[in-house]
């Protein structure tokens, strides 16, 4: 067998996700697609992290295996034309066999960027998402300051899961205010408007990640920032066991960005 390390990113905005599905289309599934119209024999692949749906990548990472040899330079070019536009290939390079994208992985790091408009287009909530109550920033940072560090976060995940422990240690939690088009200078698949000049970046790194658990985070953050829940409320959440009823929708994936493996 023979193995690769891609690097790729993706518009996940018209996709059930990265893992494939039956009957779905699947960010994997193109992928795998893709393979078999160019290179010989059986391919198959495995990723760093399971984006959910409507969540995007800049920097994913995945293994290919191959029953046939790999020629990297012609295969990296071949997959370019035939894998749909809102999916590229960064890099293509060989890897050992015990490689695990996810498993070999030290931490992960996403972003998840948002307006705090009245009103916000379509089109500008594409790739950037918008809450319109008005917010207090302070709070917010007060409690992007408490996740940080080791924590049980069985308030802030999504039922259908069977990890394990819901306890994750966070390295990086921070708030900014950004230019969204610096963010997306070598991403050409994300298009903004460019009258949009900014928004907020919550930047987040843990060792790993509860499935929804970003999108948990930024929606109880959105409720302390409009008053619904106080800081000492969300801080509780944070040490409490787990509450009998879940206080927020999830917010959109449409804000919602992998960024990095660091391995």
């Amino acid at each position: 067998m023979f193995y690769s390390k891609a690097v790729i990113q993706y518009d996940g905005s018209n996709y059930a996700g990265f893992q494939w599905q039956k009957n779905a289309h699947t960010i994997q599934a193109a992928i795998n697609h893709a393979l078999a119209l160019v290179q010989n024999g059986i391919c198959t692949t495995m990723s760093a992290s399971r984006t959910d749906s409507g969540v995007h990548a800049l920097e994913q990472v995945i293994r290919i295996t191959s029953s046939q040899p790999i020629e990297h330079p012609q295969l990296l070019e071949k997959l370019q034309n035939v894998l749909p536009a809102q999916i590229r290939i960064l890099s293509l390079h060989p890897s050992q066999r015990s490689f695990n994208p996810a498993l070999d992985s030290q931490s992960k790091q996403y972003s998840y960027l948002f307006t705090n408009r009245q009103i916000a287009s379509s089109e500008d909530r594409k790739y950037i998402a918008n809450i319109s109550n008005p917010l207090n920033l302070q709070w917010i940072r007060a409690c992007t300051k408490m996740i940080q560090g080791k924590h049980d976060f069985c308030n802030f995940v999504s039922t259908g899961s069977s990890v394990k422990t819901t306890i994750r240690d966070v390295s990086l939690c921070e708030l900014h205010t950004i230019n969204p088009h610096h963010f997306f200078a070598d991403s050409p698949l994300f298009q903004i408007d460019l009258s949009l000049q900014e928004c907020y970046q919550l930047k987040i790194e843990a060792n790993g990640f509860l499935k929804q658990m970003i999108r948990h985070l930024v929606a109880a953050l959105w409720r302390v920032g409009s008053g619904k829940l106080s800081v000492d409320e969300f801080a509780a959440l944070l040490q409490a066991p787990k509450h009998p009823q879940q206080l927020w929708r999830v917010a959109t994936p449409s804000g919602l960005y992998l960024q990095r493996i660091n391995y």
